[in-house]
C-alpha cells in the first residue's frame, strides 16, 4: 500500500468514525443513500489510482490523440450532474479493449478499444457511459458497502499500523477499477450516456452498434479474437441493447456522427501487442526498447506489462518477476535496498554474493522469508517462501529478478530459476532490435467496390481479413463508395 493510499484510507475511515460522511443525496437520482466516502476523499482516491494505472499500463504516447479524446469528453462535462469535478481523461497504451472510470472523475479508454471504434459519436457514447458511472457515484457507493461489510477490521486498521498491513482492503489500488457493477448500475450508466452525448450534440444511437460490436467480439473469442475486459467490467446483455434503443428519439438520427474526423485521428494507432515493449519467440523473451533478452523454461507462461515481466509454470508453484529501474546506484547497495520490502517478515539468508552474468555485473541473494511469528511462537514452515533476489546492471539501468517458491518446492525450481536469470543478456540481434508494431492505416476507397476487392488491391494478407472486417464493421462483400475511409494494418 502506498503512503498516499494509507492516508486516503485512514481519511475515509476517520470520516466514517466521526460522522463526516453518512446518508447523502445521490446527484443523479436525488435519493438518499449511505455513502462513507465524501467527494473530497473520492478525488484523492482517484489521484492515487491514476498513479497505479499509469504504472501498470502506461499512457499512449500520442499527445494529439489524447487531446482529441479529451476534447470529445469535455464537450459533455458541462451537461453532467457533477460538472465541477476535476475530470481527467487518458488513453492507455494497452491492446486490451476496455474503458473504465476511477473515483473522482478519472476516465480511461484503451488504444485497443479505440481501434474498434469508427466514429466520434461512438467514442462519445463510451466516454459518456463512464461519466455516468462517475456521476452516479457507483464506484464510491460500492466501496462504501465494502467498508460496512469489513466493519471492525477496517476500523481497527485506521488505528493500528500492524492491523493495517494485513486487513483485506478491497478499496486499495487498482482493484477499484474492476468493481463489478450491478445490472441496474449499467442501465443507469447507459441512460446517462445517452443523455450526456445527446446534449453535447452527438448521436447517442451509435451506442447500439458499439454494443453489437462487443457482442460479435464475444462470439468470435473462440476463433482467435480475444475476449475484452469490457465484458467483465461492464456486463452486456441483449436487454441492455434493447433498453438503449428505447431511449432513442427521431432527432438523434440528425445529430453529429463525425466518422472521417475520428478515423483520421486514429491513423497510425498501434494495433495489438507492441513488440517494442517485449515479445516472446519460442522460450525466449526479447525487449527491443531496453535491449535485453532472456530465456525461460519450456511450458512456462509470460505476462508482460510496462511495469514488469512475470514468467511462471502452469501450476503457479513458482514465479520469476523482472523489473527495471534507471539508477546510478552501486549494485550491492541497490540489492540491499530491494531487501527492505521484506522488513515485515523474518528473513534467513541462504547465500549472497556478486557474480558476472554474460559480461554484466550482478549481485545475488537467496533467502527463506516467513511471516514474523507472535512472541513465544515458532516460524510457520508451511508459510515460508524461498526468495531469490538478483540485481543486474546494464548501462544506466538495474534489472531485478525476484524469484518466488515455497520452501518445500525450492529444490524443484532452483535450477530452472537460476538458468532463467543467468540467460539474461544484451539484445544484439538486428532482426529483434528492428521489430515494429502493427499500425492502423486509414485509406480512402478509390472506386465503388467490395471490401474484399479493396483488401486484395491493397495486398492485405487474407489472414487479416476477418479482423479488419470486424474493426471496420463492414462485411467482406459489402459495397464501399469512392472516397470512403477504411482501416487496414
Amino acid at each position: 500500500m502506498t503512503r498516499i493510499w494509507k492516508r486516503v484510507t485512514a481519511t475515509v475511515l476517520l470520516a466514517a468514525l466521526i460522522g463526516i460522511a453518512g446518508c447523502v443525496t445521490n446527484p443523479v437520482t436525488g435519493k438518499k443513500e449511505i455513502m462513507l466516502i465524501p467527494e473530497s476523499v473520492e478525488i484523492e482516491m482517484g489521484k492515487s489510482t491514476d498513479q497505479a494505472i499509469q504504472q501498470e499500463y502506461g499512457l499512449y504516447p500520442d499527445p494529439a490523440l489524447t487531446a482529441y479524446v479529451d476534447r470529445v469528453a469535455r464537450k459533455m462535462v458541462p451537461y453532467t450532474h457533477r460538472a465541477k469535478l476535476p475530470y481527467h481523461f487518458a488513453v492507455l497504451d494497452t491492446p486490451i479493449e476496455n474503458a473504465f472510470a476511477a473515483p473522482g472523475g478519472y476516465v480511461y479508454v484503451t488504444r485497443g478499444l479505440l481501434a474498434m471504434m469508427n466514429s466520434e459519436a461512438e467514442l462519445a457514447t463510451v466516454l459518456a457511459h463512464e461519466l455516468g458511472h462517475v456521476n452516479a457515484r457507483h464506484s464510491a457507493r460500492e466501496m462504501s458497502r465494502q467498508l460496512l461489510i469489513l466493519g471492525g477490521i477496517i476500523v481497527g486498521s485506521a488505528l493500528s499500523e500492524d492491523i493495517q498491513k494485513i486487513a483485506p482492503f478491497l478499496v486499495v489500488g487498482m482493484q477499484v477499477l474492476f468493481l463489478k457493477f450491478s445490472r441496474s448500475d449499467e442501465y443507469q450508466a447507459d441512460s446517462l450516456g445517452v443523455l450526456y452525448s445527446r446534449k453535447a450534440g452527438y448521436s447517442p444511437s451509435l451506442m447500439v452498434p458499439f454494443f453489437q460490436s462487443i457482442q460479435k467480439l464475444e462470439e468470435s473469442a473462440g476463433g482467435g479474437i480475444r475476449l475484452p475486459n469490457f465484458l467483465s467490467t461492464h456486463p452486456l446483455t441483449a436487454r441492455r441493447i434493447e433498453e438503449v434503443k428505447k431511449m432513442l428519439v427521431p432527432i438523434d438520427a440528425e445529430m453529429d456522427v463525425i466518422r472521417d474526423g475520428f478515423l483520421r485521428s486514429v491513423d497510425g494507432l498501434t494495433y495489438g501487442e507492441n513488440p517494442r515493449q517485449g515479445f516472446v519467440e519460442g522460450s525466449a523473451f526479447y525487449c527491443p526498447d531496453l535491449q535485453f533478452a532472456f530465456n525461460f523454461p519450456n511450458g512456462w507462461t509470460v505476462q508482460n506489462t510496462p511495469q514488469q515481466v512475470v514468467v511462471a509454470p502452469k501450476d503457479e508453484k513458482a514465479a520469476v518477476i523482472l523489473t527495471a529501474e534507471k539508477t546510478d546506484k552501486e549494485i550491492s547497495a541497490y540489492h540491499k535496498e530491494q531487501l527492505q520490502r521484506f522488513s515485515d517478515a523474518q528473513v534467513s539468508e541462504i547465500r549472497t554474493g556478486g557474480r558476472r552474468i554474460n559480461g554484466l555485473t550482478a549481485f545475488r541473494g537467496s533467502y527463506y522469508v516467513s511471516p514474523k511469528p507472535a512472541e513465544g511462537q515458532k516460524v510457520d514452515e508451511a508459510k515460508t517462501n524461498a526468495v531469490d533476489v538478483e540485481c543486474i546492471r546494464k548501462d544506466d539501468h538495474v534489472f531485478t529478478f525476484i524469484s518466488l517458491t515455497s520452501k518445500g518446492d525450492y529444490p524443484n525450481y532452483e535450477g530452472a530459476v537460476d538458468r532463467t536469470v543467468q540467460s539474461f543478456q544484451r539484445l544484439t540481434d538486428p532482426k529483434a532490435l528492428g521489430v515494429q508494431p502493427s499500425k492502423l492505416r486509414i485509406r480512402p476507397v478509390p472506386r465503388t467496390e467490395t471490401f474484399r476487392e479493396f483488401l486484395q488491391e491493397n495486398t492485405v494478407s487474407d489472414k487479416r481479413w476477418k479482423t479488419l472486417s470486424f474493426l471496420n464493421a463492414i462485411g467482406l462483400d459489402d459495397s464501399l463508395t469512392q472516397g470512403q475511409l477504411v482501416k487496414i494494418y
